[in-house]
């Protein structure tokens, strides 16, 4: 089986390689490269190229990314992806689209990471601090002692939401908190956050186009 897994993977890296990477976002080359670590230099290269043709997000953004053990389960039954790996995939994208960026990991503690490129930044994300507890609540209210975070123009938390003491009221003017977890779908509005249940690759796209409706 484990034979048969790592020839499905080399194929599929053989086709992210193959075709236009503006395809693909990052999340399906983070997977990839974990199952063929050996053409990771060639799936990283061929990522950061497909990024490049998408629209900058403009302003500061702060992403928050939830590390704790239920997001190394995968996003479908169907999938190899994980959670981690569409949150480090977020993260990638965002480091090369957004203005400013800012990222901090949260689990039982909340740890800024510097802001890296390509899979040195999966690689800061996975291994920032043990994959224990979901502290999000307490993640947030450390965050936003600091003069840096108070002062973004959006902020983005990507979570499976099993969170132990819930979410802090949203500080910044645009808040978004998205939901990796499979069991729930659609988008909601409370204390300041939109809620966005349900993963899509598309998530920075439609971060955009709310925020582009909204200032019309």
């Amino acid at each position: 089986m484990a034979l048969c897994r790592d020839t499905s993977w080399l194929s599929d890296a053989g086709l992210l390689l193959r075709s236009s990477a503006r395809l693909f976002l990052p999340a399906r080359f983070v997977t990839a490269a974990r199952y063929t670590p050996r053409l990771e230099d060639a799936l990283e290269k061929a990522m950061l190229k497909g990024i490049a043709g998408f629209a900058k997000l403009a302003g500061s953004t702060g992403l928050v990314v939830d590390v704790s053990g239920s997001m190394n389960y995968k996003l479908s039954k169907k999938g190899e992806t994980t959670r981690v790996d569409a949150a480090a995939g977020l993260a990638i994208l965002l480091r090369e689209k957004a203005d400013e960026f800012t990222i901090a990991t949260f689990s039982d503690t909340c740890i800024e990471l510097p802001p890296r490129r390509g899979f040195a930044l999966r690689d800061a994300i996975v291994g920032s601090q043990a994959h224990s507890g979901t502290y999000l609540k307490r993640a947030l209210r450390q965050l936003h002692d600091k003069a840096a975070w108070r002062e973004l123009d959006r902020l983005i938390v990507i979570t499976d939401e099993q969170s132990h003491d819930g979410i802090l009221q949203a500080w910044t003017p645009r808040a978004y908190a998205v939901n990796v977890a499979p069991y729930k779908h659609g988008i909601s509005y409370g204390n300041g956050w939109t809620h966005v249940d349900g993963w899509s690759e598309r998530i920075v796209d439609y971060i955009a186009a709310v925020e582009a409706q909204a200032a019309a």
